[in-house]
């Protein structure tokens, strides 16, 4: 069975909202855990993941302000990151699976856009390893790497982006294609 057919079979409403729920819980525990246990206490900075682009001197600047132990402890933190991209490409792969089904039934081949999400995910677990690669080598760290990080990082965030205007894309076509199908259905 092929990944988009066993996608397409798991792409239900229950495991819709179990998907956003799950990236939405992972987004608030990492969070609050992040700034109870490593802002509050080793400075308030900007970490790579969340911006889009970045230089060399600002990551070294961030990694600075958090020193070693800040840098072990938000990277126990972000321990959740390895679960929270598969939980939010599974919330847009579902949405975007369902939406094809509803809007375009008879073109099952856009159920390839489902590659945006996909790709966001993997783009998002190669930055986590390059930048965990940056921790692990603190103080020594490597201006290619960094600069490797920085356009995964956009990448993942374009990608990411894509993906939710593929949702809401067509999200704004099932009501006139619904429409069109039923009235056809009538004649």
């Amino acid at each position: 069975m092929s990944v988009v057919r066993k996608l397409d079979k798991l792409a239900t409403t229950r495991n819709l909202i179990l998907a956003i729920v799950s990236s939405a819980v992972i987004v608030a525990v990492m969070g609050y855990a992040t700034q109870t246990l490593v802002y509050d206490v080793y400075g308030d900075v900007t970490m790579p993941d969340t911006r889009v682009v970045y230089t060399f001197e600002e990551i070294a600047q961030v990694f600075d302000t958090l020193g070693s132990d800040g840098l072990r402890i938000w990277s126990q933190v972000h321990l959740l990151d390895l679960l929270f991209p598969i939980a939010y490409c599974l919330s847009i792969v579902f949405g975007i699976t369902m939406e094809v089904r509803r809007a375009y039934p008879d073109k099952p081949e856009l159920k390839g856009l489902i590659a945006l999400p996909i790709m966001a995910a993997a783009a998002d677990f190669l930055e986590n390893a390059l930048i965990a690669s940056q921790i692990a080598a603190y103080p020594g760290l490597s201006p290619s790497i960094i600069l490797a990080a920085s356009l995964i990082t956009t990448v993942k965030w374009a990608l990411i982006l894509l993906s939710f205007g593929v949702v809401f894309g067509l999200l704004l076509v099932i009501p006139s294609r619904s429409k069109r199908t039923n009235s056809a259905v009538k004649q």
